[in-house]
């Protein structure tokens, strides 16, 4: 059974429109679509925007789903001249940037004791599509901070997001392989992010359709 976990409905709606028998249904307040896709048992969930929608979003498709495979897919932003906007890359790993306790512990940016690790893998499979891989960061904010962005660039990454990293974190705690898939809709220093990804919008998530 393949499972999807996907942040808007706006970036879900091309698989939601390819399931064949498709039941809805709303479960902690979460829109979720069940059907096949590919001959395949499915099962997406809208997480909505933010961690802590995506961690609920993916353990209840876990808990109760099952699911052999989640796939991530949805928009990010780009910190460096490394990735382009209106292109696609698979995630290697996901770390999350607002998660901070240098100053209480002495431990790096993004370092979670629980697991003694700072990322987590997202994408654990291998593809057949040829995308680049890149590392991305999240957090629970858009934003356009030089210091966010400076720190996100130390840390490796060149996406940054507001669920990647949670959903893998609930993958890796429940040993559930994981696909990620972005699709840059705004770089920094390329202009305003928010506007680029308000003009970007529609155009990334239609080209999912294509990968």
């Amino acid at each position: 059974m393949l499972g999807f976990v996907v942040a808007l409905k706006k970036e879900a709606q091309s698989v939601i429109d390819s399931l064949k028998n498709v039941k809805r249904e709303i479960i902690a307040q979460k829109e979720i679509y069940s059907g096949k896709i590919f001959n395949k048992d499915c099962t997406l969930i809208v997480s909505g925007i933010g961690k802590v929608n995506a961690s609920l979003s993916t353990q209840l498709l876990i808990d109760k789903f099952n699911p052999e495979l989640i796939l991530n897919f949805g928009t990010a932003g780009g910190v460096d001249d490394s990735v382009k906007a209106l292109q696609y890359y698979i995630v290697s790993e996901c770390c999350q940037f607002d998660f901070d306790l240098r100053d209480l512990d002495g431990v790096p940016l993004g370092f979670i004791q629980d697991y003694n690790l700072s990322f987590f893998p997202a994408t654990t499979l291998k593809l057949d599509f040829n995308l680049e891989k890149r590392k991305l960061a999240s957090a629970d904010r858009f934003t356009e901070s030089q210091i966010d962005t400076k720190e996100i660039k130390n840390l490796g990454c060149s996406l940054r997001d507001m669920e990647g990293g949670a959903i893998a974190q609930v993958c890796y705690s429940n040993s559930v392989p994981l696909i990620a898939v972005k699709g840059v809709t705004d770089v920094v220093g390329n202009g305003l992010t928010a506007e680029q990804f308000t003009n970007n919008l529609v155009t990334v998530n239609t080209g999912f359709n294509d990968i």
